[in-house]
């Protein structure tokens, strides 16, 4: 009897712990954000509670949390379920969002909010914003007639500006995976742009060349179309994409530098205009141009240590070698193809074979070398193959000495050595022996000789026309004129290809707006929307910028429109540009817009603008 109590107490001691470990496994994660720590006295700031770790089911819906200098729109939360699969494994996250109004200016705070989740409830932490005169914070000007957009009446002769984002809006980091490294030490450096929620971007470009002097750099693989990550900074919901990702070996030694990495876009800010009509029709005139960089990033590089062994030729990273022989029985005259690799993580790109002695028998020529290089992760890594041929020239039994390799391992802090064993060969058959030549008296070989002739019966009459007669020997004497000719004509064409861009350039406009617009076709009839309208776009300025003599990449809206009508064209048709640009960027940031006929309506503006720019602006 008193076996089976304990038993049972036992039992309900580990449905316990159990059901302890299961809470435990579903603590939930909350976060509290606000979308901007400054705001004008004409503009309302949204606060937003974020829940992680949970499925829902025992969530419950949070109140408004007080507030100090703010009031409250709406009593009830906008709600937001966003799900997310991951290596096969579900997770959800739920968000609730107030909007406040200021009331006065200066600074103002949003009180700690209270979430039940099960059992358990969290609370956020306090919110501070500042509020501050509306005028200074540059937003666009309040139309009084909403109206006005939609009929044309948006013609006004002071403008404000778009309102420019701040550092806190919209910036660079670069993270480098360490700042201090030893010489030849693989350094990843990722840069990851940060945007705030709602913020629209586009025609993001580089203005400036990335350079890291004093390191060998290698790029790695990012995503050409990455979808953006949510992450709170500060307090704050910012959407993060990887810009750039490098790996950056120091060459020498001593305090070195990377330069920043630089673009210019134009963004699009969420906040400013409170007239829903001029956000819906006038997207063109509220984007600002913006220029980033990152930090300039220094790293520390160290010398590496003075008892390297006698063999190592500067490899540093983690690498393993293997060797192998094709074959180790061969007759005398054939070939072996002896394989060295290399692999690991590093730069594999410096290194160089490691050395070995063949036999005296044996001719080694030099190694055919190929590399294989894996960008698509965090580091570079790869391999590297040295295919060396040698040929016996004598039978016998022979032997490869083993092959060294040393490397400087900067995990362990310490130089390691890869030896692999002796390779025996076997050499079977006879080499050939030279004929023995009879020599004359002043050293000539006899076989160099014709034999004498002996009789006449091979003998056979010439041809009886005269070599002048032949008209063929006319054409031999003019081909090379001919041949020198053609090749000054072509030389003359292809410089004036390489040193009249202007020429060059317009006479490549028409077939290479022609090859954007089949593509875009085939984009169409293929259902790729945002593909579709990108074609559209490079038809068109493509086009202009040959005809033009201009790099259409980095050109403004503005600057593009300048630079027409100082060519003549008339304003009707650059409005028709400006709607068709409009058009393409809508169709690729937000594709489930745009209906068929808006595509091919496009499609016809596109190929009527370009004969129509062309007889503009032709001279």
């Amino acid at each position: 009897m008193k076996e089976s109590l304990f038993r049972l107490i036992w039992i309900l001691l580990l449905g316990m712990v159990s059901t302890t470990s299961l809470v435990v496994a579903q603590t939930a994660n909350v976060q509290a954000s606000i979308s901007s720590n400054t705001i004008g006295t004409e503009e309302s700031v949204t606060y937003t509670i974020s829940v992680s770790g949970s499925d829902g089911s025992n969530l419950e819906t949070p109140t408004a949390p007080e507030s100090d200098g703010l009031t409250l729109i709406q009593a009830l939360p906008s709600t937001q379920r966003s799900v997310s699969i991951v290596n096969g494994q579900m997770s959800q996250s739920f968000s609730f969002s107030w909007i406040y109004r200021p009331t006065r200016e200066g600074s103002t705070s949003i009180g700690v909010a209270t979430i039940k989740v099960g059992s358990t409830e969290y609370h956020t932490s306090s919110a501070s914003v500042t509020v501050v005169p509306q005028n200074q914070r540059q937003t666009q000007r309040r139309q009084t007639d909403p109206f006005s957009s939609l009929f044309g009446n948006t013609t006004d002769p002071n403008p404000e500006p778009p309102p420019a984002p701040d550092e806190n809006d919209i910036f660079i980091r670069a993270t480098p995976s360490a700042r201090s490294a030893y010489q030849g030490e693989q350094v990843i450096i990722e840069y990851q742009l940060f945007f705030r929620e709602g913020i629209q971007l586009r025609q993001s470009r580089l203005t400036d060349s990335w350079d890291a002097e004093g390191f060998w750099r290698e790029e790695l693989d990012v995503e050409t179309r990455p979808i953006p990550r949510i992450v709170i900074e500060n307090g704050l919901r910012y959407n993060t994409i990887v810009l750039k990702r490098a790996a950056v070996f120091p060459t020498r030694a001593g305090e070195m530098s990377v330069d920043p990495l630089k673009i210019e876009s134009e963004a699009l800010l969420p906040f400013g205009s409170r007239d829903p009509f001029q956000s819906m029709f006038s997207l063109r005139n509220r984007f600002s141009q913006v220029q980033l960089a990152s930090p300039r990033i220094s790293i520390d590089a160290r010398p590496l240590p003075a008892d390297a062994p006698p063999n190592f030729d500067g490899a540093v990273g983690k690498y393993a070698m293997t060797v192998t022989a094709d074959r180790t029985n061969l007759n005398v005259g054939e070939s072996i193809q002896l394989s060295i690799t290399i692999s690991g993580k590093g730069n594999l790109a410096t290194l160089s074979s490691p050395t070995f002695v063949v036999p005296n028998s044996f001719d080694l020529y030099d190694p055919e070398i190929s590399s294989v290089l894996e960008r698509s992760g965090k580091e570079l890594s790869g391999s590297k193959t040295f295919r060396y041929v040698l040929i016996p020239r004598s039978n016998g039994s022979f032997e490869i000495p083993p092959i060294e390799f040393v490397h400087f391992d900067p995990g362990t802090k310490s130089y390691r050595s890869t030896k692999t064993d002796s390779t025996p060969i076997t050499v079977t058959g006879t080499a050939t022996t030279p004929d023995v030549v009879v020599a004359t008296t002043n050293g000539m070989p006899v076989d160099d000789f014709a034999p004498l002739f002996t009789s006449a019966s091979n003998w056979k009459e010439a041809s009886p026309t005269s070599l002048h007669d032949s008209y063929w020997v006319y054409l031999l004497v003019l081909f090379p004129s001919i041949l020198l000719l053609s090749v000054v004509v072509v030389k003359q064409r292809r410089d004036k290809f390489t040193q009249d861009i202007s020429w060059a350039r317009g006479r490549r406009a028409h077939p290479l707006s022609k090859k954007h617009l089949k593509q875009a076709t085939a984009l169409l009839a293929a259902g790729n929307v945002p593909g579709y309208f990108e074609e559209l776009e490079r038809a068109v300025l493509g086009f202009i910028g040959n005809r033009l003599n201009v790099a259409e990449r980095g050109l403004t809206r503005e600057k593009l429109d300048s630079m027409l009508a100082a060519k003549g064209v008339e304003m009707e048709l650059r409005d028709r540009l400006r709607t068709l640009l409009d058009s393409c960027d809508m169709g690729r940031f937000a594709p489930s817009s745009v209906t068929p006929e808006n595509m091919e309506s496009a499609l016809d503006d596109a190929s009527s603008l370009i004969p129509d720019v062309d007889e503009q602006v032709a001279p």
